[in-house]
Formats: structure tokens, C-alpha cells, sequence
């Protein structure tokens, strides 16, 4: 969509100082890649997140939310339009219920319900990504998922309100929601909207645990993830694991462990994480996904199919 200049400027000039103009989203997605977003502004806390949104309506200029920048590939050719950038990350807790912020990292509020001594969220150690993108997709890992212990999430709606829409309206399935994938944001680093929603907080339901077992349980799945899961730029998981198999079990079985184009390489420590080993562009990501799913496709008649989301494209 192209957004004529005035229109921009306006908006620039409404937003205020803050906001960069031609701003290179590579600084801003864990895969250190992606052009530039044409305005893009930094928000500290979720009047700030309501404020650009509603401006942004208000001046006829598409609008997408990011948070941690994970489970997103943009293209070089950058985004049109306004970049929000979440980092409101407050953190509450009441008894067994803990409240966050969308731009909290998830794997922060993982580490400080387990120090409450407070079960529900062990699952969620060490992985990468915010609260907002969390529920968007539905996240999980270890047979726990955002599902299982959301309660409510309190959403900026398309008309402008500010709403609290209980766990069962998401609609959860498996790495996703009926927001996931819709609408003028994208998916899961939306981070956190779909058809013009936006997720500014979440309530979750926990339970009492023993402090030593949960903070044994947490540590054991660090190491999980440190041994098995590659460090460096990475988007996390690219495919979603299809029924009854694993996406990176059946790359590795492609024999695409390792396999480069350009400076994007598939992790030779786990087939389902591509990396970016210092000069990529987006389209040596993009085209190594395409390589691996034809491939899969080929030897095994599986079609592979995205939890990353595409966006510039």
C-alpha cells in the first residue's frame, strides 16, 4: 500500500519527536534482517502503544505492532506505513494471578512466577518473545501452551475501546488464535493484533508450587533449549510441526541440515531453525524456507506450513 508523503508527514508530526523515519526493522527482529519502516516509534508503556494506533487510524496510514521481533521475517524492501514497537512491560502479581503487560518478555515472566513459587509458566523458559505475541499465537512447548493458563486479555479494539475478553474468546489451537494471521498487522508478532485488534495485557491463572522443584524444572528446560536449540540470529521455530511428526525432524531427514543459500544456513544443531550467520538479506532467509519445504514436500508428500510470519512480501 502506498501512503502518500503528506499524509506521513502529518502523522510524523503528530507522533512527535520520537518517531524515525526510514528506520531499518534489522535492528528490531531477532533475525537481524529487514528494510526500512517508513515511520516507526517506540513505546514505553500501553497509553503510548493506544495513542500511535489511534493516530495512525485517525490519519488513514497502515499501522503493525512489534514486540521482541521473533517469529517474523521482513523483507528488505522494509514496510510501509508505521512500525509500533511495544516495550510496555510491567509485571504484576496478586496471589495466584499474574498480570503483564504485552511488551513483557515471556521468558522474564516465566523466570518471576517461578520465583513466586508459583506453577503454570515453567514451560515457557528461556523462549524468546513477548506476552502479546505469545497469546496471538497461542505459544507453548513441554506440553504447556498460553491456553491452558490464560484467563483474560485486555485488547484495544477496532472501534477505538478498550476491552477485557475472556481466555475462551482467542478461540486457542495449535499456535494460534482467531487473531493470528488476520487483518492489517499480521500474526503473532503483531505483537499483538489481528483485524485491528490489539493485545495491551494479559491475566493468568497459576498455581502454588514448591519454589526448589520449580526452579529445578525451569533450569532443566534452559538446558534443553541451550543444548538443542542454536543461539545467534534466529526466528525460533519456522514451521509448525505438522501432525504426528516434527518439522525439524523431517528437514534433518531431507538431509538440509547445514544447507546454505546466501548467508542464510539451516542450524546444523536443529533442522527447524534457520540462521542468519552475519550478512543475510531476507531473501536468502526466505528462499532457504521455500528450498526446505519443496524439499520436505518432495521426499515426503508433507506440506510444511509456516509459524513465522511474512511481512513486506
Amino acid at each position: 500500500m502506498t501512503v502518500s508523503p503528506g499524509l506521513m508527514d502529518t502523522l510524523a508530526m503528530a507522533l512527535g519527536r520520537r518517531v524515525r523515519r526510514d528506520e531499518p526493522l534489522a535492528h528490531y527482529t531477532a533475525m537481524r534482517v529487514g528494510g526500512p519502516a517508513d515511520l516507526l516509534i517506540v513505546c514505553e508503556s500501553v497509553d503510548e502503544v493506544v495513542r500511535a494506533v489511534g493516530l495512525a487510524r485517525r490519519h488513514g496510514v497502515p499501522w503493525r505492532l512489534m514486540g521482541g521481533g521473533c517469529n517474523v521475517l521482513v523483507a528488505d524492501s522494509g514496510v510501509r506505513g508505521l512500525v509500533i514497537v511495544n516495550r510496555a512491560a510491567r509485571i504484576g502479581f496478586d496471589g495466584e494471578m499474574v498480570w503483564a503487560e504485552a511488551g513483557a518478555l515471556l521468558a522474564v515472566l516465566a523466570r518471576e512466577a517461578v520465583e513466586h513459587g508459583l506453577a503454570g509458566l515453567e514451560w515457557a523458559a528461556g523462549l524468546p518473545g513477548t506476552v502479546g505475541g505469545a497469546v496471538v499465537g497461542n505459544a507453548g512447548a513441554f506440553e504447556g501452551d498460553i491456553a491452558s493458563v490464560l484467563r483474560s486479555a485486555t485488547m484495544l479494539e477496532p472501534d477505538g475501546a478498550v476491552v477485557e475478553r475472556p481466555a475462551e474468546w482467542f478461540e486457542f489451537k495449535y499456535r494460534g488464535s482467531r487473531i493470528k494471521g488476520a487483518g492489517d498487522q499480521g500474526s503473532r508478532e503483531q505483537e499483538a493484533g489481528g483485524e485491528g485488534y490489539v493485545i495491551l495485557a494479559a491475566t493468568f491463572g497459576l498455581q502454588q508450587g514448591d519454589p526448589e522443584s520449580l526452579a529445578a524444572r525451569a533450569g532443566e528446560i534452559l538446558e534443553w533449549r541451550r543444548t538443542r536449540h542454536p543461539s545467534g540470529a534466529t526466528m525460533g521455530s519456522t514451521f509448525k510441526n505438522p501432525p504426528g511428526s516434527h518439522a525439524g525432524y523431517l528437514i534433518e531427514r531431507a538431509g538440509l541440515q547445514g544447507y546454505r543459500i546466501g548467508g542464510a544456513q539451516i542450524s546444523e544443531l536443529h533442522g527447524n531453525f534457520f540462521m542468519n550467520t552475519g550478512d543475510a538479506a531476507a531473501a536468502d532467509v526466505l528462499a532457504l524456507i521455500e528450498h526446505a519445504r519443496a524439499e520436505v514436500k518432495r521426499q515426503f508428500g508433507l506440506e510444511l506450513e509456516l509459524e513465522i510470519e511474512l511481512v513486506g512480501w
